[in-house]
């Protein structure tokens, strides 16, 4: 099931980690995990590819697509639509772009009641 969170799955086409969700405009899309620079998007952007920028939640992000009035944004977290390729890494994890704190997990034996 696909919502506004965006939560890391595998791809079931390639089988590389993606984050799967709804941009702001309710549609479902994948994003590969990799950070793009300014050129780097250009490069995938000439080839035909998407790009969008990402907005912190407070569970997740958000995706807009990206447009010429928002490259100007001062150090903004650009990710590409997935495009299935080759897998590479096995054990690979989802990034922190916002070097979140994950909140600690208490089991019912930890809490006095």
């Amino acid at each position: 099931m696909t919502s506004f969170n965006f939560s890391a799955i595998d791809c079931r086409s390639c089988g590389n980690l993606v984050w799967d969700g709804l941009n702001s405009s309710g549609m479902p899309i994948k994003l590969d995990m990799g950070r793009l620079n300014l050129k780097d998007e250009i490069v995938k952007l000439l080839l035909g590819g998407r790009t969008y920028q990402i907005h912190r939640t407070a569970i997740s992000f958000e995706a807009t697509p990206r447009i010429g009035a928002r490259m100007k944004a001062a150090d903004p977290i650009v990710l590409a639509l997935h495009q299935c390729y080759p897998m590479t890494v096995f054990s690979e994890q989802a990034p922190d772009y916002w070097d979140r704190q994950l909140r600690q997990i208490t089991t019912s034996e930890e809490v006095p009641f």
